[in-house]
């Protein structure tokens, strides 16, 4: 089983993101981190004892970097989504299989303040995965840490991830080829929606995250 290091939620900017998931939980997220190379910024919070929930946006102070940003989030198409709402954009894992190595670009450094790791983007120049796929969010990017983990130095809090979830529609299961080859992952389900339910297609797939407030006994899903 791969170890799910932690779920990315994209906004268009941080303090929106920032605001609507503390809206959500009822507990303010840490401060700001600054990925200097990848012209983003963060806050994050932990969700799990191994696992956090990371909100990331453009810096539009930071300069333009000479290589794509990490989550799709240069794409048009995934700005205009995030302009309407805050949304979970893809995750990151820790990868147990090196077959899976072949559909991934060469890792990467990247640091913020303290942490270092290294880092690999999902690629299309395969029979698996193509670019309509990387950019739904659903293939995972790959992490290796170099430091400690964040997570480990995150405030404890009354929060537990109960599933990270991938919802399709019966016309997507061509996607299902890939999710056989990737295997299993850590809190993470698949569920199939009947088309007759959905009010609208473009909406999907779609990514959830399920997390229980054990304080107050209650899921909240963002």
């Amino acid at each position: 089983m791969h170890r799910l290091d932690h779920i990315v939620l994209g906004s268009h900017t941080l303090q929106e993101g920032a605001d609507f998931v503390k809206n959500k939980l009822g507990l303010s997220l840490s401060e700001i981190g600054y990925h200097q190379d990848m012209g983003t910024h963060n806050r994050v919070i932990k969700i799990s004892d191994n696992i956090y929930l990371e909100v990331i946006a453009i810096d539009p102070d930071s300069k333009t970097p000479q290589n794509p940003r990490w989550f799709n989030l240069d794409n048009k198409k995934q700005q205009a989504k995030l302009k309407i709402s805050p949304q979970i954009i893809g995750y990151v894992i820790e990868n147990n299989n090196p077959d899976m190595l072949n559909l991934y670009a060469p890792f990467f450094e990247a640091s913020r303040g303290d942490y270092h790791w290294e880092f690999a983007f999902p690629k299309s120049d395969n029979n698996l995965i193509d670019n309509k796929l990387i950019e739904s969010g659903l293939v995972p990017s790959l992490i290796k840490w170099k430091s400690k983990k964040p997570v480990s130095e995150m405030a404890d809090n009354y929060f537990h991830l109960e599933k990270f979830q991938i919802e399709l529609t019966q016309s997507q299961m061509e996607y299902k080829s890939y999710f056989d080859f990737l295997g299993n992952v850590e809190k993470l389900e698949y569920k199939v929606k009947d088309q007759s339910d959905i009010i609208s297609i473009k909406d999907y797939p779609k990514l959830s995250v399920f997390i229980r407030d054990i304080k107050n006994n209650r899921i909240i899903t963002l």
